[in-house]
């Protein structure tokens, strides 16, 4: 088996190869048009036919990460011919992609999987969640909402608006995606009557954008609803904004569905839980991995003052294979450096990944996670491993 990076004019199989293996059609024309210079393709290929066997694509992000914006590689369209499974493809371009990710400068990588048992063997652990909301249309009391709502429509510009709203959310969630002025080509596309698919923005009295939503109409088991692909809001005024426009449209639909960051305070938003006015559920939203542990310490947010030694396991990166002596101060990083003593935790990779980024905080994982041993609990481990605001929107 041979892996490598693939060459332009290979693009187009590539493509095809993830048509077949998804049983998904494809645009021929758009398959063969050569990628942007921030998306990279690795592939395997059988040694004796040349053929392409497997291959998935990591594309450039920045991601928030503890206020900094770090280098993340979002890995998709994971694929194999249905003839080629199980002959170690994927496993191949993982093994040849991770050292590659950190000699360019990589500080994470973020995947959704089809399995997290399977890509746990990768290094990667499950990041962040989400909190997926139905909220009944007819028991909905929203408070008074004093500002305006807009619909987007073709020649209606709501670009900075969005923008604006998008920014509060980059500003607080690790892992959210920092977007760049060209992801924003979908607010020019505008066409509600066509398309069926309604953007809404609220504003404040003073022009304030305060809030956003897409949604359109799905007719489900549970009724006729309303299903949000984008939902974000900066204050409770905004959220409150978007309730009234979904309580505008009660009369003719069941429930509105969206997602929130999993946070518990975000159930203080609805006034109302019982009769089966508002249910939801918590779900996993992707598997985050840390390739380049010693830069990520580096940009860590840590608690206070302090000093500890981590001791890191990573089958794949041999460079985070180490033991590291981390003492910071006034929450940041004093000093990040090779370490010969003891450490105070052994982590996977794994573990690492998660607890770094803010999945839960020291003493859970101590309880139930998998690839974490605390040998010295004295040590402040609990400044550097602690619950974090997480949320991610794009999905790759």
């Amino acid at each position: 088996m041979i892996v490598r990076k693939i060459k332009p004019e290979e693009v187009l199989r590539a493509n095809e190869l993830f048509a077949i293996a998804f049983e998904q059609p494809m645009d021929r024309e758009a398959a063969a048009k050569p990628d942007n210079e921030d998306v990279h393709r690795w592939a395997a290929f059988d040694e004796s036919s040349g053929e392409m066997m497997s291959n998935f694509v990591i594309n450039d992000y920045d991601v928030r990460f503890d206020g900094h914006a770090c280098k993340m590689g979002g890995i998709g369209g994971v694929a194999t011919l249905p003839q080629y499974r199980r002959r170690g493809g994927i496993r191949g371009c993982f093994q040849e992609a991770l050292p590659d990710m950190y000699a360019s400068g990589y500080d994470l990588s973020y995947l959704y999987p089809f399995s997290t048992a399977y890509y746990r063997k990768f290094g990667y652990e499950c990041g962040v969640r989400k909190f997926f909301i139905a909220v009944r249309l007819n028991l909905l009391a929203p408070p008074e909402f004093n500002g305006t709502l807009r619909l987007a429509e073709a020649g209606t510009p709501m670009t900075e608006a969005i923008r604006a709203v998008d920014a509060c959310w980059e500003g607080k969630y690790n892992m959210m995606v920092q977007h760049r002025p060209e992801d924003y080509k979908w607010t020019k596309e505008f066409d509600p009557a066509v398309k069926q698919g309604f953007t809404y923005v609220c504003f404040a009295q003073d022009g304030t954008p305060k809030g956003y939503t897409t949604f359109t109409k799905a007719d489900e088991k549970d009724g006729r609803n309303l299903v949000c692909s984008r939902f974000a809001f900066v204050d409770r005024e905004g959220f409150a904004g978007l309730m009234n426009l979904f309580k505008s449209l009660a009369a003719d639909h069941a429930l509105v569905k969206f997602a929130l960051p999993a946070s518990e305070a975000m159930q203080y938003l609805f006034p109302e839980w019982s009769m089966d006015a508002a249910s939801g559920f918590l779900h996993p939203a992707g598997m985050v991995r840390v390739v380049n542990v010693e830069s990520v310490l580096q940009k860590a947010a840590y608690i206070g003052d302090g000093a500890v030694v981590l001791a890191v396991r990573d089958p794949q990166i041999p460079e985070n294979g180490r033991t590291f002596a981390v003492r910071f101060a006034q929450g940041k990083a004093v000093s990040v450096e090779e370490a010969s003593e003891e450490a105070d935790a052994v982590l996977t990779i794994q573990a690492f990944s998660a607890l770094i980024t803010g999945v839960c905080d020291l003493r859970e994982a101590a309880l139930w996670m998998d690839g974490l041993e605390v040998r010295r609990p004295e040590a402040p481990l609990a400044q550097v491993f602690y619950r974090k605001p997480m949320m991610i929107v794009d999905y790759f």
